[in-house]
């Protein structure tokens, strides 16, 4: 086993799961973050408790993840000039890979649980990122977790419920 210790953190992060939410933004059960269709030896499944078999390909919203990793997103696929990898530009876009080639190493496109932070900043930059949302799969705690005073936020927020049809909660407010 290459990190001994995963085990152990998803065990005691399902252990407080059982009181977390398990919707999505339309209120109904939060469906799969599903990567079953995509080869991606690497990361062959999404969300933060993916250790979890059960919890795999879901973007659940617990306490202990501390990047919000609650949006469901079909990552956008790209190739590197030089390779031909594939890759997914969200990588590079978003800063967290330096080069398209650095990208490839990183999940592969398709159905990915991402940051509500960097669905925001993404959208902010890329309006038409929205269209890469799944609903179904989005965790419901993206709409009680955006702040309403923060502009960035209010407009991922609103990208959302129009994208949705979300029109209770929060949403009812923007």
């Amino acid at each position: 086993m290459a990190y001994p210790w995963l085990w152990l953190v998803a065990v005691l992060a399902a252990g407080s799961y059982a009181d977390q939410s398990q919707l999505n933004v339309r209120g109904t059960l939060l469906a799969k973050c599903d990567r079953s269709a995509v080869h991606d030896p690497r990361y062959p499944t999404t969300g933060y408790m993916r250790p979890v078999k059960d919890l795999q390909n879901k973007c659940t919203a617990v306490n202990e993840d501390m990047g919000s990793h609650y949006v469901c997103v079909n990552l956008p696929a790209a190739t590197v000039p030089t390779t031909g990898d594939t890759f997914s530009p969200f990588w590079t876009k978003t800063g967290q890979a330096s080069t398209p080639q650095n990208a490839a190493s990183w999940p592969k496109p398709g159905p990915w649980c991402i940051c509500m932070w960097a669905f925001a900043s993404m959208l902010d930059q890329h309006p038409e990122f929205v269209n890469d949302l799944d609903c179904e799969a989005t965790n419901g705690w993206t709409i009680d977790r955006y702040d309403l005073n923060k502009l960035l936020h209010r407009n991922a927020l609103k990208a959302i419920c129009n994208k949705c049809g979300v029109k209770t909660g929060k949403c009812m407010s923007i």
